[in-house]
């Protein structure tokens, strides 16, 4: 793939996947405000974008590998360099006073560790077979039953998702 082109697909991929990010928020909203149908048309659209996404970063990465090659991806490159980021983020806010932004940074940070204590877990019990649940404002991953309130973010059970 030419240069040029590749770098249409990672500015592409970019955009669509904040656009549907931002069409969930957006159908959230209309949700709260009565507006169901317009709500379903945004969420309808999240769908459709984060199709396009994944197709794009198909493209950019080639078809994905065996297990043991996607969880080095993931687990030993991935999510370690979130969390360098998230925590480089944190810092930035901290020392600039953005109070809400160091939270958020930092715990977004400790979501991702709590993936890399999943997957250990996992190891040491690959017959494992449990529902996860997963905080729909941090994104904290809770195994088993849903908790009262999330322990990263406080967030009620009723935001929690089973996947």
């Amino acid at each position: 793939m030419d240069a040029k082109t590749r770098q249409h697909i990672e500015d592409t991929f970019l955009e669509v996947s904040r656009a549907a990010t931002r069409k969930k928020l957006y159908g959230l909203r209309a949700e709260q405000d009565g507006e169901t149908q317009l709500a379903r048309l945004f969420r309808a659209i999240a769908v459709s974008e984060e199709a396009q996404a994944c197709r794009l970063l198909l493209q950019l990465r080639g078809q994905t590998g065996k297990n043991a090659q996607n969880c080095q991806t993931a687990f030993a490159e991935e999510i370690p360099d979130l969390i360098s980021r998230y925590e480089q983020a944190a810092e930035t806010a901290k020392n600039g006073g953005e109070k809400a932004m160091h939270s958020a940074f930092s715990q977004s940070a400790k979501v991702q560790r709590k993936h890399l204590s999943l997957k250990k877990k996992l190891e040491k019990n690959s017959a494992m077979e449990t529902p996860y649940h997963v905080c729909g404002f941090c994104g904290f991953v809770m195994e088993g039953n849903t908790p009262d309130n999330c322990p990263i973010c406080s967030a009620p059970a009723s935001r929690f998702k089973e996947v």
